[in-house]
């Protein structure tokens, strides 16, 4: 996947708070790509809806130890997943869940119950277990 643009990469960080979505620092900000992005990717720039602030260590820690738990928090996606805006997140320094649109840098906090809903609607049953 090729870089998103400045624009999407500020309007992503001020999205969420300045603050990373997983430990809530506001140091060392990335964007997060929610769609896996290595072996060949993609040539399309990501949007809004691709990517989360997060900062370095938790942005490697999606990859490695975390990724489960990101999964389930919608900090990343699952690879065949064709539009990330349908996957909510959860930002932990504010303790909501959020929908997102490709449209700009919005989210609209959403209740958990509703999350859970949207889960479902992508993955199936086994989205259930697990969300915060």
């Amino acid at each position: 996947m090729a870089d998103p643009t400045d624009k999407v990469r500020r309007g992503t960080k001020e999205r969420d708070g300045e603050r990373c979505v997983a430990c809530g620092t506001q140091w060392g900000l990335t964007f997060q790509h929610r769609r896996a992005v290595g072996q060949g990717g993609s040539s399309l720039r990501p949007g809004y809806a691709d990517g989360l602030a997060a900062c370095g260590p938790c942005n490697a820690r999606f990859e490695a130890d975390m990724q489960t738990l990101a999964l389930l928090n919608g900090w990343k996606v699952r690879r065949w997943v064709k539009d990330p805006a349908r996957v909510p997140y959860y930002h932990s320094a504010s303790g909501r869940w959020y929908a997102l649109t490709d449209d700009g840098p919005w989210r609209v906090h959403i209740p958990r119950a509703e999350a859970v809903e949207m889960m479902l609607a992508v993955y199936g049953p086994d989205a259930r277990e697990g969300a915060a």
